[in-house]
C-alpha cells in the first residue's frame, strides 16, 4: 500500500521507522472495526405511499431489511388524502415503527417520492399547509436514530413497499 507525500511526512515526524507498519495496520484496523459496527447498526429501510385520486382513499407500506434478510414490514390505510400526505404518513408509520425495534440503529430510508426525498434533505421547501405539519414530526422523529439518510430511487426499486401500499389502499375497498 502507498500513501500520499504528506501523510508520509506526518507519519516520519510523529512514528518511528520501525514502528510506522504497525502503527498503519493499527490505525487500518481500528477504522475497518468502526464501519463493520455501524454497518451492522444499520437497518435499510424502503417506503411507499399512495392514494387512489388525489385525493382519495390513501395508504403506505413499507419494508426494514437488515443486510439482506428482511426483519420488519408493515402497512396502514390513511383515509382520504392526496399522494403527498400519504407518503409522509407512510414515512412516518415507517419510522415509528422502525424506532419501536431498532432504536439504537442507523438508518438509510428509501422512497420513489422525489418530493419528500427532497423536502427531507433540505433541498426542497415544504410550501403546503397540509404537509408542513407531517414534515415537521417526521423530521423530528428521524432525529433520534443513531443517524438517518434518506435517497430517491425508481418506482421499481421499491416494489415490497409499493405492493404493502396498494394493500392498504385496498383495505377501503
Amino acid at each position: 500500500m502507498t500513501i500520499s507525500k504528506s501523510l508520509q511526512q506526518k507519519l516520519d515526524k510523529y512514528v518511528p521507522k520501525r514502528e510506522q507498519n504497525a502503527f498503519v495496520e493499527l490505525a487500518i484496523t481500528k477504522e475497518l472495526h468502526k464501519l463493520e459496527a455501524m454497518n451492522a447498526e444499520m437497518v435499510e429501510l424502503f417506503v411507499d405511499g399512495g392514494s387512489r385520486g388525489n385525493p382519495g382513499p390513501a395508504g403506505g407500506g413499507f419494508v426494514v431489511f437488515k443486510g439482506v434478510e428482511k426483519v420488519l414490514e408493515g402497512s396502514e390505510f390513511y383515509g382520504e388524502k392526496t399522494n403527498n400526505q400519504s407518503e409522509y404518513l407512510a414515512l412516518r408509520t415507517a419510522l415509528r415503527e422502525t424506532f419501536n425495534r431498532f432504536p439504537d440503529f442507523g438508518i438509510q430510508c428509501f422512497m420513489d417520492s422525489q418530493l419528500v426525498v427532497e423536502q427531507m434533505k433540505g433541498n426542497y421547501k415544504v410550501k403546503n399547509v397540509h404537509l408542513k405539519q407531517l414534515f415537521t414530526e417526521v423530521s423530528r422523529i428521524s432525529t433520534q436514530f443513531k443517524s438517518f439518510t434518506i435517497e430517491h430511487i425508481r418506482r421499481e426499486q421499491n416494489e415490497l413497499a409499493d405492493a404493502l401500499a396498494n394493500k392498504a389502499m385496498d383495505r377501503k375497498h
